[in-house]
Formats: C-alpha cells, sequence, structure tokens
C-alpha cells in the first residue's frame, strides 16, 4: 500500500523541502479546521495540506487491508487526496470476521468493489475507487504495491521514488517492510514542539554559558541546535544563527561560541530548539530480505524473536508458492512441510543462520496462517496507516524498515484439538482455526461493559463485533455515554456520519456495530458512569458483567470505573491515545495493580501572579483570556443572578465569608449593576472599549508604575440579553463606533498592591476592613436593584470552542495575543489559541486504532481465564517515532497476616445478617482483633467507648441505619464497613474492605 510518488514538498535528487501545488485558483487546499481540528493539534496545516494532495493505493481487501483497510478508513478519515482500492478476489464468508466493511449480502462480490462506498461515506472530500484488475506496472506510474520484489525495485528506482510499504498478518503474527526510496527526507522526527527557555543570564566567556529561569526544567540535550531572540544587551545572538548546545543541565547549558568580546547580557531573550531534516536511505526490499539489519522491538522478553519470524514469512511465501494454499490449521503434515522449508532456509543462508529454530512457534505460525484476525488488523492498520502519513508527508520518523510481531500468549492455555480449529462455514472460521470454537463460544457469551462511546468506544464497538463478542443468546454487550456527536467528532470517530450531529453518541454507534454484526446483542445507554448513576449499573449489572473495557477521555472517570472493578472484582481493559501516542493497562482481578495505585504526575499549573502580571509565553496570555473571558461573561452574570434571585441570602453569605475574596466577588457584581450596566448595544460597545483600555493600556501603566524596570519581586445575545444589530455586523460600521467611545485619561495609583508571590491562590489582598467594605458593597447593590426592570436575570454565556459564529474564540485569541503584544510574547493564530485555551487533546485514528487493536488481543486471555501474569502485556508506543515497548503488568501487592494472605483485590464477604459482637468474634477466629468500626465517615462501633458495648447485640446494619443514616435501596443485599483490626502484638493489621450480606 503506497502513496504516490515522493512527498509533494521533496525534490527528487535533493530531497529539498518545496511548496506543494495550489489549486486552480493558485491557493494551497482548504482544511475544515472544525473537522479537522484535533488531527490538525497532531500534524499542523502544512502536514495536512500535503495528505490532502496525496494518491494512495491498497492492494488486497482481506482483514488488513480493510484495516490497512483500517488504514484505508485512517486514511480516508485523515483527508488524502485519492484512496485506490485494489483487489481481484472475491468475498468470502472467511473475510467478515476481519473486514467490517463486508457484509453477508457482500459474498460472492469483488471484495475492492464492495468497499468504495462505505468508505466513501467516511470523508466525501476523499476520491475512492476500486480497481478490479490485475495490477501492472502502468498502474504504479502513479501508485506502488505490497506484492513482489519486482514492484519494490520499480517503485524503489522510479524517479521521484515512490513509497512502497508492505504488511502482512498471519494469524497472531504480523510484519510491515518500509522502502520509501534511495533519500527520503523526514521534516520533523518526533512531531513534538521546539524546546524553549527563558533566559536569566549569559556569560562572556568561550564557551559562554546561559541560565534559564528556574521554574521550568529545560529539555535541551547534547547536540541540540538552539537559536536566540529577543536578548537585550548581547545583541550578538540574535542574529538566528543556530548554536550547538553542549553540557545540557536543568537549568543552563553551554554553547560552543566565544561571546567575551560580544556586549554585556542585561535581560530577557528567548532560546528555542531548531529541529533539523534528517536524511534516510532505505534498501529495496530484495536487498533488505538478505540484510534486514536491526529490527524495530516491541518486546525486549522476545528479543530473538525477529529473525525466527523473519525467517517463518519467507518459508511461508515458499509454501504457498509449491502448494498454492496456506497450510491447513491443526494439520500436522502441513506443519512437517513448513518446517522443513524454514529449515532449508535457514541452512541456506550464511550470514543469518539461527542457531536453533523454536519449533513450537513455527507450528502454531504455520497453522493460523491463513486467518486475519481483526485485533492484528486493528494493529497493524493503525501503524500502516501512520506509515502512509509519513510517506506523502515527511512528517514523523517512519519505520526503519522491518517490523515483526506476534501475540503469541493469546492462544488459550489448554491444548488445540485439530478437530477444535475446524471450519464450519461460520463468520468467526477466521478465528475459531486460530483459537479454537470452545473460545468462540465463550467470547459470544461474553457479558461486556464499554464505558465511552468517543473514538476508542467506536473501534472497540467494530472490533468486538467483528470477534464475535457478545453475539450469542447469552451474550450481552453493555455501551454508555452521556455525549452527543458534533462535527469535530468525524475526523476520528468513524462509526458516526454528518446526518448523526445532534444524535446520542452511544445510540448511533450501536447501531452501526448492529450493521457490522446483526447477531451483536447490545445495549446503549446514555448514562454517565458515575456515584449518581449507581441505581443504573447496580450491584446486579455489576455481579453479572466479565470484562470492563474503559473508552475514556479524563482521570476522574477512569478512577472511578476503577474503583468499582476493584470492588467487584471484575477486569478492567484500560488504554489512552494523546496524538500519536498510546497507552494500554491490563487490570486483572488478583494477579495485577490496579489502575490507581500507579498515577502520573499532575500537570504544572503556572502560578497565578505569572498569568495575571508577569507571563513570559503564550500559554500564560491565553489561561489569562479564558479566565477573563468566564469571569466577565458566565461567572458575574450567574453572581449577578444569585444575588437578584434573593438578596438576603447571598448577602448573609457574603458577610459569613468576610475576606478578600468575597469583597472581590461583590466589586464585580456592583460594577456590573452599576457603571459597567448596559441597556443598549451602543453601552456594549462601549464597555467593551472601555475594558480594552483597561486590559491593554491602564494596567499595564499600573504594572509599570508599580514595577519600575530596575524593581525586583518576591450567543447572538450579550450577557445583558441585547440583541445585536444588523449594522453590528458591518465590521466599518462598527469600528466607527468604537473610535467615538470617549476614553477618561488614566493615571496610575500610588500604594496599589500587586501579587508577586508564586503560592498565592488567590489575587486579592486581605484588608482589616473587608466587613465593613462588604457592607458598603452590599447597600450598593440594593441601590441597583432598585432600578433593574422586574424579574430582569442576566444571561450567562459559556465557553464554547467549536462553534465559530459564537466568536468565542474570536475574543480570546484576540486577548491573548493583545496581552502578548503588551509584554513582546510571540503572538499564534486563532487555531492555536484554540488547541490551548480549549484545551483540545490532540488525537487521530491511527494510535486509535492500534490501541484498541492491543486490548482486543488481550481480551482473548481474559475470556480464556487461566492466563499468568506472565502472559498479560501493558504497552506504550509512539507511532511518531516510531516507538513499541510491551512489558509484563506490574503484580498486585500481597499482604499477610498468619496464614491469610489479601491484596487490594480482595473484599471480606461475610454471609448473614450479624450483630457486632457476632462480627467480633468472626475476626477473632483469625487472630485478629476488631477495635474500631465504621461505615462511611460514621463510627459504628469502637471499643474505647463505654457507651458502643450497647450496641454489641445489635445487628450491623440496624446500627448502620441508625447512627450513620445510611438508606439501603432494595435492590442492595449487603452492606460495607472498614473494620481497623490489630494483631497479638497489638500492631495494625490493614485488612481489605467488609461487606455483610444480610439479605440472601
Amino acid at each position: 500500500m503506497l502513496p504516490s510518488k515522493r512527498p509533494a514538498d521533496q525534490d527528487e535528487s535533493a530531497a529539498q523541502p518545496k511548496r506543494i501545488k495550489p489549486d486552480r485558483n493558485g491557493a494551497p487546499p482548504e482544511i475544515d479546521e472544525d473537522l479537522h481540528s484535533r488531527q490538525l493539534a497532531v500534524y499542523g496545516r502544512e502536514t495536512m495540506r500535503r495528505l490532502f494532495a496525496s494518491d494512495v493505493l491498497v492492494s488486497g481487501l482481506n482483514g488488513l487491508g480493510a484495516e490497512i483497510g483500517l488504514s484505508s478508513k485512517n486514511l480516508a478519515l485523515a483527508g488524502v487526496k485519492s484512496l485506490t482500492l485494489h483487489d481481484v478476489k472475491n468475498v468470502e464468508t472467511w473475510d467478515l470476521s476481519s473486514n467490517f466493511f463486508l457484509s453477508e449480502q457482500d459474498i460472492g462480490n469483488n471484495r475492492a468493489a464492495a468497499c468504495v462506498s462505505k468508505l466513501q461515506d467516511l470523508n466525501n472530500a476523499v476520491l475512492v475507487s476500486a480497481l478490479t484488475e490485475e495490477l501492472t506496472k502502468d498502474h504504479l506510474s502513479r501508485f506502488s504495491l505490497d506484492k513482489a520484489y519486482e514492484f519494490d525495485d520499480y517503485c524503489h528506482s522510479h524517479q521521484p521514488p515512490i513509497s512502497f510499504i508492505k504488511a502482512e498478518i498471519c494469524g497472531l503474527f504480523g510484519t510491515v517492510f518500509c522502502d520509501f526510496g534511495p533519500q527520503f527526507t523526514v521534516l520533523d522526527v518526533d512531531g513534538e514542539d521546539p524546546h524553549t527557555g527563558i533566559i536569566a543570564s549569559i556569560t562572556n566567556d568561550s564557551p559562554a554559558i546561559v541560565s534559564c529561569v528556574d521554574d521550568e526544567r529545560l529539555e535541551f540535550q547534547d547536540g541540540d541546535l538552539v537559536v536566540f531572540s529577543e536578548v537585550q544587551g548581547m545583541s550578538e545572538l540574535n542574529d538566528g544563527k543556530p548554536r550547538k548546545v553542549i553540557n545540557a543541565r536543568s537549568f543552563s547549558f553551554t554553547i560552543e561560541e566565544d561571546t567575551s568580546s560580544y556586549s554585556v547580557y542585561t535581560r530577557g531573550g528567548i532560546v528555542t530548539q531548531v529541529k533539523e531534516p534528517k536524511v534516510l536511505r532505505f534498501k529495496p526490499l530484495r536487498d533488505a530480505m538478505k540484510d534486514p539489519g536491526e529490527f524495530l522491538l516491541s518486546d525486549f522478553s522476545k528479543f530473538e524473536r525477529s529473525p525466527l519470524l523473519h525467517l517463518a514469512f519467507q518459508a511461508l511465501d515458499r509454501f504457498k508458492e509449491e502448494h498454492g494454499r496456506y497450510p491447513a490449521a491443526g494439520c500436522e503434515q502441513d506443519a512437517q512441510v513448513f518446517l522443513k522449508l524454514a529449515s532449508d532456509i535457514n541452512e541456506a543462508s550464511v550470514d543469518s543462520k539461527l542457531e536453533s529454530l523454536d519449533e513450537k512457534l513455527l507450528r502454531h505460525f504455520a497453522s493460523g496462517s491463513r486467518a486475519v484476525l481483526n485485533p492484528m488488523a486493528a494493529m497493524f492498520g493503525g501503524i500502516v496507516g501512520q506509515e502512509v502519513v509519513k510517506a506523502c508527508s515527511g512528517k514523523f520518523h517512519p519505520l526503519y524498515q522491518f517490523f515483526y510481531f506476534d501475540s503469541v500468549e493469546s492462544l488459550p492455555t489448554y491444548p488445540l484439538d485439530p478437530s477444535d480449529l475446524k471450519p464450519s462455514n461460520s463468520r468467526y472460521d477466521a478465528q475459531i482455526s486460530v483459537f479454537g470454537s470452545k473460545l468462540q463460544k465463550k467470547l459470544q457469551d461474553a457479558k461486556i461493559f464499554i464505558v465511552g462511546s468517543g473514538a476508542l468506544g467506536c473501534e472497540f464497538l467494530k472490533n468486538l463485533a467483528l470477534m464475535g463478542v457478545s453475539c450469542d443468546s447469552k451474550g450481552k454487550l453493555t455501551i454508555t455515554d452521556d455525549d452527543v456527536i458534533e462535527k469535530s467528532n468525524l475526523s476520528r470517530q468513524f462509526l458516526f456520519r454528518d446526518w448523526n450531529i445532534g444524535q446520542a453518541k452511544s445510540t448511533v454507534a450501536a447501531a452501526a456495530a448492529s450493521a457490522i454484526n446483526p447477531n451483536l446483542s447490545i445495549d446503549a445507554l446514555q448514562n454517565r458512569a458515575c456515584p449518581e448513576t449507581e441505581n443504573v449499573f447496580h450491584d446486579t449489572f455489576w455481579e453479572g458483567l466479565d470484562v470492563v473495557i474503559n473508552a475514556l477521555d479524563n482521570v476522574t472517570a477512569r478512577m472511578y470505573m476503577d474503583m468499582r472493578c476493584l470492588y467487584f472484582q471484575k477486569p478492567l481493559l484500560e488504554s489512552g491515545t494523546l496524538g500519536a501516542k498510546c497507552n494500554t493497562q491490563m487490570v486483572i482481578p488478583h494477579l495485577t495493580e490496579n489502575y490507581g495505585a500507579s498515577r502520573d504526575p499532575p500537570e504544572k499549573q503556572a502560578p497565578m501572579c505569572t498569568v495575571h502580571s508577569f507571563p513570559h509565553n503564550i500559554d500564560h496570555c491565553l489561561t489569562w483570556a479564558r479566565s477573563e473571558f468566564e469571569g466577565l461573561l458566565e461567572k458575574t452574570p450567574n453572581e449577578v443572578n444569585s444575588f437578584l434571585s434573593d438578596p438576603g441570602k447571598y448577602a448573609a453569605a457574603m458577610r459569613k465569608a468576610g475576606d478578600a475574596q468575597a469583597r472581590e466577588l461583590l466589586e464585580r457584581v456592583s460594577e456590573c449593576l452599576g457603571k459597567e450596566r448596559c441597556d443598549t448595544f451602543e453601552d456594549c460597545i462601549t464597555w467593551a472599549r472601555l475594558k480594552f483600555e483597561d486590559y491593554f493600556s491602564n494596567r499595564v501603566k499600573q504594572l509599570t508604575f508599580t514595577f519600575p524596570e530596575d524593581a525586583a519581586t518576591s450567543t447572538e445575545q450579550s450577557h445583558f440579553g441585547i440583541a445585536i444589530p444588523d449594522w453590528a455586523k458591518n465590521k466599518s460600521k462598527l469600528a466607527d463606533a468604537v473610535t467615538k467611545v470617549a476614553v477618561p485619561k488614566f493615571e496610575p495609583k500610588k500604594g496599589v498592591n500587586i501579587v508577586t508571590d508564586e503560592k498565592a491562590t488567590n489575587l486579592s489582598s486581605a484588608s482589616v476592613d473587608d466587613a465593613s467594605v462588604i457592607n458598603d458593597l452590599l447597600s450598593k447593590l440594593e441601590e441597583h436593584a432598585k432600578n433593574l426592570p422586574p424579574g430582569f436575570q442576566m444571561k450567562p454565556i459559556q465557553f464554547e470552542k467549536d462553534d465559530d459564529t459564537n466568536f468565542h474564540m474570536d475574543l480570546i485569541s484576540g486577548f491573548a495575543n493583545m496581552r502578548a503584544r503588551n509584554y513582546s510574547i510571540p503572538e499564534v493564530d486563532k487555531l492555536k489559541a484554540k488547541f490551548i485555551a480549549g484545551r483540545i487533546i490532540p488525537a487521530i485514528a491511527t494510535s486509535t486504532a492500534m490501541a484498541t487493536g492491543l486490548v482486543c488481543l488481550e481480551l482473548y486471555k481474559v475470556i480464556a481465564g487461566q492466563h499468568p501474569i506472565e502472559d498479560y502485556r501493558n504497552t506504550f508506543a509512539n507511532l511518531a517515532l516510531p516507538l513499541f515497548s510491551m512489558a509484563e503488568p506490574v503484580p498486585a501487592k500481597v499482604m499477610k497476616h498468619q496464614d491469610l494472605k489479601w491484596t487490594v483485590w480482595d473484599r471480606w464477604s461475610i454471609k448473614g445478617n450479624l450483630t457486632i459482637a457476632e462480627l467480633l468474634q468472626w475476626f477473632s477466629d483469625k487472630g485478629l482483633s476488631a477495635y474500631s468500626i465504621s461505615c462511611g465517615t460514621c463510627l459504628l462501633y469502637n471499643s474505647m467507648f463505654a457507651r458502643h458495648k450497647e450496641r454489641l447485640q445489635k445487628k450491623v446494619v440496624d446500627v448502620a441505619r441508625e447512627v450513620a443514616k445510611v438508606e439501603i435501596p432494595e435492590y442492595r443485599r449487603h452492606i460495607d464497613i472498614v473494620v481497623a483490626c490489630e494483631d497479638d502484638d497489638e500492631k495494625d493489621v490493614d485488612i481489605p474492605l467488609v461487606s455483610v450480606y444480610f439479605r440472601k
């Protein structure tokens, strides 16, 4: 599967960047920023434009072709210029377990032709066509192909070279080979933003030492190139010349330059990393097969596996050449032939001969070689799809050159009988040929809970439908998501179409998954999984589950699901993506640690004083701009409405608070209803003009007055409900109205306190007379309220980043850039401002596909059961580099007492409606002295309190109702308590949560 020629910005001789071809009007391809906002956050505009100018051919529409057909899906979603699907074979029942574009109605039709219309639905801007005849070199004048040496030779020697990608899946084994030509330029090796630093000092020395402010660690490494800008004093460094970093440290580095004769550094300056292009020289497939070089590894516990799989795929090609078919599943005769071929090829190898061959692994390879499993296709579709993007754009480092992968640990732990692998004319025959019909039955009977129906959720639904999970009468798949479909979802959440915008995600996704496999037993809900919905996701629901799959995008929800899975002892399959990165974590009862056992450190937040008074990057400016937007247009109107709804209650609350924050809040409310009150649109213009003067002139003048240079420090309606007149939509008329606003002259005030403490949590200074000021402000508010019409309420405006008609991002980006101009900070365009202020998480379809494929490989293990922890894999991958790192999960910590052992997974369940005395005896029988029992935040019993002895003969549940005021719904059969115990040596023993089942 190949993109056309070289990326449009690479010269065929020097491989140097050049401009892409404009359209007929001379303009570059237009990008729908609302649709592609998450992709733009990963790739940027130039890369997207190169993609839009690329032609791609996918040859072979089996499961991998459909997932390279997933890559077809990923490429259609990404928005290439054209996508040609090639296949000369017709659809068979066998194909239905891996190609989600095909249905039973397509059996007998050409595979490529059957996929065209469904791929076209994903993105009407991409020209999708089918090629159903045998390929010739004439077709390769625009495309390349993953089929044979002669085609790669043609692609490699073509001028300009045509990038060639060969991928293949054989059961639980897969491979990718890339050849992007004799000289390929990578424009950006990792896609990360250049590292920067704020300069604090530069020495006049050889070499010169550059020190930076210590609020953020530097990310420079020895050998990096950097450029300087805005340096005052030592202005010789502002020449734009890249300089090499040596001796990089946390807050300083050295440059290879003699600055002893330069001007003395005085202040300021920014240092920025320079990202250099990298030229790669690929071998053609013919040469690389003989001398593959270093293999890209994914699992360091399989360090010797790649050379063996390199041999296995060659042996399979030889078998197919000689027999015209794949080895039959479970066939001993075919296995012997395959082993002989592998041995012969190995013996003929001179420089790369293996000392020994793992015959057991090769037997697994041969037996399942015909099958294209959906999880493998999803994973490799993500990898290959990303490689195509690299070939088209020069963005990210290509895979160089071979990658081999296997998940043989996904096989059942029990021996597979050959009779269990035989096909039965079922859509799951390919999967059965690898795992057997017993595991297939378990998959179909599984009860699964998917939380989230966004990008991850859509991919999981597709995978599970193809695998046959929950596709029998005993099976059940429940998916829940309280969100609705937005336009920006369409570029990566492939089960949705533009006519679904505004509809519930879970309902639409469930219907689409049912179309993939009509036997899917699925229930779509619109509830958020949280404490408030435990009446929906109740004990009986949880107890009936086999597996929980998270498809979430925030840590809070993940932590809640982790807690529930711990409580009910259910496997949790966790995954997440961030741009080209993805990770998976397997949380298996009684084997692994739980999700919450280890957490990433929280993101560092800029101090409030930095954001509000001393910003030094555009992120600070945008954080301030969004804060002001929400303060002016949402929070203050809400406070006004709270006051107007119940003035007495509001005044009491303010007087009770009586602090600087309450005073500041009242000042804003008083100004809003007083001097800033608007009754006409002209009033709104005056308000906006004066705010501009205040924000970007007066406050800066006040700041420079308080801190001289040598100072040291430690909807289409306004929120007043005024309709916007038509004339205001004319920029010239609006500008004319603004210029007529009278702006009073500003005089800086003496004695103003500007907070400089980085640990301060608010910007209000405490005052001894706060209470008195609050009373005065409340009196003013009461007077203002008398001048308002009856029933007056303001209209708070909530920030919405994805609606360009509301001008929210125009306001915030304008605010931020004007503030950046105040502080000589480089400005950004509205799209970049949207990424930062809107806190947009970069997302692309390729990393999502890979993550879900990896999780579903683990799902085989969970459903089969009996797998040791050594069989499971957690993964971190970065498709940009590319980097794949797989490792066994961390085991759960084991705690002991006498003969008892437990982990965080254990919950001690006690059957019977026990009294407290009976409960204490239950612990005593285990060598534990229970001295305290609590339920929630209430103490039910403690041996230190004499009055608690009267509770000993009462039922635990009755004491909980009486003391803790616990309301136990009818569906709940137990009550959870926390018991504090000590051993015979009076040492505390941390025991599991205790559940007393008082109902049968």
